[in-house]
């Protein structure tokens, strides 16, 4: 099944067990995977690789948007992005974890000992792991694992 498809299914559920929150969040994904969809040729239909994209922009939006309301101490708005984050990330591929990802990215340089600049490592392992390792947190543990 499609992600757009387990979106559109999802909904149904959400409508159903009455779960407004989720059911917001949804919508919101729905209508980023038509405006995604749209984007591209008209005759295909969306990719799960561009569903992803799409999805994975959604919470980087939610996730800038926590740290915004951190500081400005709503603790309430902070909650409900969590949760809308929590079920975005539902319908992605799991993530390796920042230990997991260290591991990953020592075992590579044991291998490629010549990459010593954090963004040829993080280029180098984003292809190599793909989806499996979030940009932001992968570029993290290259900059502590080279020392930068």
């Amino acid at each position: 099944m499609s992600i757009k498809q387990a979106v559109q299914d999802a909904i149904k559920q959400a409508m159903k067990d009455k779960d407004t929150i989720r059911l917001e969040c949804l919508r919101m994904a729905k209508a980023a995977l038509l405006l995604k969809e749209k984007e591209g040729a008209k005759e295909e239909e969306l990719s799960d690789e561009e569903a992803i994209k799409a999805l994975r922009g959604e919470i980087r939006k939610r996730q800038q948007s926590v740290e915004t309301y951190r500081e400005l101490g709503k603790t309430e708005e902070v909650g409900k992005l969590g949760q809308e984050i929590a079920v975005l990330e539902g319908f992605l591929p799991k993530q390796l974890t920042a230990d997991q990802l260290e591991e990953r990215v020592r075992a590579y340089l044991a291998e490629h000992p010549e990459l010593n600049h954090a963004g040829k490592l993080t280029g180098a392992m984003k292809k190599e792991l793909g989806d499996l390792a979030d940009g932001k947190i992968l570029n993290d543990v290259c900059r502590k694992v080279l020392g930068a």
